[in-house]
């Protein structure tokens, strides 16, 4: 039994992260013409809308299923393999337990609850409208045991193999559900449909774990309140996060059309959309390294850790730089071209923007370390209180007539100062490292294939 390299498992990451990214994105642009051409507008927006509701189910986890994923490839790491099943146990207990809940709630609201009168659906009839919802609310509950399907695999080193595996299964659904509309189907078979591959996916998925990592059992047995207690603060902090994202992509917008109104948010959304060229790469930087750094730590390789932030930080700044470069010299035409002359251009608000996705490359990429160590209580604390300042002080800006949008958007870039100051500090602390080592690691521009001759992470159960 061999131990793959770094270097193999964080390029097979990147690349299972990559296929994941694509799909999702193929998915969303495909999905509209096929959707408008065969149902229309009217009923393809009801759809729409009964789709965005059960969504929010998701986040009944609370978060655990990410921080059991942590903890069990911390575990698995350092050999400890019967602690591991402990934390899956527990967290899948909980997890049931929490999903049979909200299932019966959401039967009962269904039931009872007028959806169709409430959300003002014509085209669907009040019968359909109650099955479609109730139909994929429970599709995505039992979605959420994909999650410590995914903690398993990771915790083995095999998270390009899950994220592979789901990835299909979502790419699956998809095409299941454009058969169905391309067949002229009504909503409700074809969120039969949509729902039965999804189960089918997640019976799969399940497959292939008990093959692929043969010592995790699902069952009672092993489960321990105390886990579950150990848990919740790193759990319920971690649910900081979506809320600090929300309010960074949609607070701010609210606040600009209080006071603006909606002509500027538009102005202001289309200079933050061009400027954020550069998430996704970091996106999927941030998702390639995650499991490596919470191997590292359960084996206390604080070497490979050190060198995981401060390449991954370095690549993250290097891949902003270029893309701000470019964007600065080509921003204004892509503006033009892409509203079709429809929205007035504002280079400097743009500018401002670039900027603040350079200092935010420091704070993502660097958050991981505290993220995949389950010590992130501090640092989600201080994201939540420096964005809801930073909306506050962009109300204020504001209102100065020489600023306008561009107070919104300094107002950004001050919180994301704050944030890049602080994260940087808590994950270096927790790396034992030093602001000149690292500073000089970002200067050191000497070919990355250095990173490949670091020493292996030692995982087991890895062919």
């Amino acid at each position: 039994m061999s131990t793959r390299s770094l270097q193999r498992r964080l390029i097979a990451g990147f690349g299972a992260n990559t296929f994941s990214r694509l799909s999702t994105t193929l998915t969303q642009i495909f999905s509209v013409p096929v959707f408008l051409s065969h149902w229309g507008v009217h009923l393809y927006g009801e759809w729409i809308l009964l789709n965005t509701i059960p969504s929010y189910l998701g986040l009944s986890d609370v978060g655990f299923g990410s921080v059991a994923g942590n903890e069990m490839t911390m575990l698995a790491a350092a050999q400890n393999f019967e602690q591991a099943l402990v934390v899956f146990q527990s967290v899948w207990v909980l997890t049931t337990v929490i999903t049979s809940l909200i299932g019966l709630l959401l039967i009962a609201a269904v039931w009872f609850l007028p959806l169709g009168a409430w959300l003002h659906v014509h085209a669907i009839s009040p019968a359909d409208t109650k099955l479609i919802v109730l139909l994929l609310g429970l599709a995505v509950l039992l979605g959420m045991q994909e999650t410590l399907f995914q903690a398993a695999f990771r915790c083995v080193g095999k998270y390009p193999l899950g994220t592979m595996a789901k990835s299909l299964v979502v790419l699956a659904a998809f095409l299941s559900t454009m058969l169905g509309v391309g067949m002229h189907l009504s909503p409700v078979p074809v969120m039969v449909l949509y729902v039965a591959v999804n189960a089918v996916g997640v019976l799969a998925l399940w497959i292939l774990l008990r093959r692929e990592v043969p010592w995790i059992r699902f069952g009672i047995r092993h489960a321990q309140w105390a886990v579950i207690r150990r848990l919740t603060g790193p759990a319920f902090s971690y649910m900081s996060f979506p809320l600090v994202n929300a309010l960074n992509l949609q607070g701010i917008l609210v606040v600009i059309g209080h006071v603006m109104g909606p002509v500027a948010v538009v102005t202001f959304n289309t200079a933050r959309t061009i400027s954020r060229s550069a998430a996704q790469g970091m996106n999927l930087i941030n998702n390639s390294i995650w499991p490596e750094m919470s191997a590292a730590f359960g084996v206390g390789a604080m070497d490979v850790a050190r060198m995981l932030h401060r390449r991954a930080c370095q690549i993250s700044l290097l891949l902003c730089l270029g893309i701000t470069l470019g964007v600065a010299f080509l921003g204004d035409w892509i503006w033009r071209v892409w509203t079709v002359g429809k929205v007035p251009t504002d280079p400097v608000l743009l500018n401002i923007m670039l900027l603040q996705m350079v200092v935010s490359a420091f704070w993502f990429t660097s958050s991981v370390v505290p993220l995949a160590t389950n010590q992130h209580q501090r640092v989600a604390r201080a994201m939540l209180t420096a964005t809801c300042l930073a909306l506050v002080l962009a109300w204020l800006l504001l209102h100065v007539p020489s600023l306008g949008l561009r107070g919104a958007a300094i107002a950004l870039v001050a919180g994301d100062v704050f944030t890049a100051f602080y994260v940087l500090r808590e994950s270096l602390g927790l790396l034992r490292d030093t602001l000149g080592d690292f500073a000089r690691s970002m200067l050191d521009l000497s070919p990355l294939q250095r990173l490949w001759r670091r020493p292996k992470l030692p995982l087991a159960n890895e062919e």
